[in-house]
């Protein structure tokens, strides 16, 4: 199985835009399942000079229906979303309608009445089986019942103050559970990607350029 970690720049906020950009490195990719960066559409949530997350969701979900996916491709995608309860920090696989719903939002995201998702779940795709972890939930993987996998996605945005801090927990994470673990992450105030593949002590990362960083599974 082939994973492609896609990393456009973005302009945050010029969700059109983005979505161009995205498209493009969709169109160059050559693994079998595609992945993007949390808030990759819009850029990082902050409350102090965002627009309405309630539409910032309506847009995103526009944008997404207008993708196109190469037949046999399928692109886990990250974006607000809302559902008949309220707006969740979600990660779609795209054609399907799996999904799966951060289960521990940071504070920004609890002040912009974005909710908790209220299960664990686990994909299959290619023989493979994976799960994803947003952001704190890697923070919080004590409380989260990792069952048997192939990979794990890791789907965050960093700061440039904490991005040791993260990747030395993904390391630690991927001893802790002897599993490869894929991070795919937006660089909060550069909107630029870190894209890589951590196995334990090995760490193979693409450079703060838009690219595409593809890794091959057994």
């Amino acid at each position: 199985m082939k994973i492609s970690l896609l990393q456009p720049h973005i302009e945050r906020g010029d969700i059109i835009n983005n979505a161009k950009h995205i498209q493009a490195l969709i169109n160059q990719a050559e693994g079998d399942l595609l992945v993007l960066p949390e808030y990759r559409l819009t850029g990082s949530l902050t409350l102090a000079n965002s627009p309405d997350p309630f539409v910032w969701a309506e847009k995103c979900a526009r944008e997404k229906a207008e993708f196109k996916i190469p037949a046999g491709k399928f692109l886990m995608i990250n974006s607000l979303v809302m559902f008949a309860d309220g707006l969740r920090n979600c990660c779609e696989l795209i054609p399907t309608s799996d999904h799966y719903c951060k289960l521990f939002p940071d504070e920004t995201e609890q002040k912009a009445g974005i909710l908790p998702g209220v299960e664990y779940k686990v994909f299959s795709l290619g023989g493979k089986r994976f799960s994803v972890l947003i952001c704190f939930d890697l923070a919080n993987i004590s409380n989260i019942p990792i069952p048997k996998l192939d990979f794990l996605l890791f789907i965050f945005h960093f700061t440039p103050q904490n991005i040791v801090h993260v990747m030395e927990e993904v390391q630690a994470a991927s001893r802790s559970l002897n599993l490869p673990i894929l991070v795919s992450s937006l660089v909060s105030d550069y909107n630029h990607g870190h894209s890589a593949y951590v196995d334990q002590n090995l760490v193979i990362a693409l450079g703060g350029q838009a690219g595409i960083l593809e890794v091959n599974l057994e």
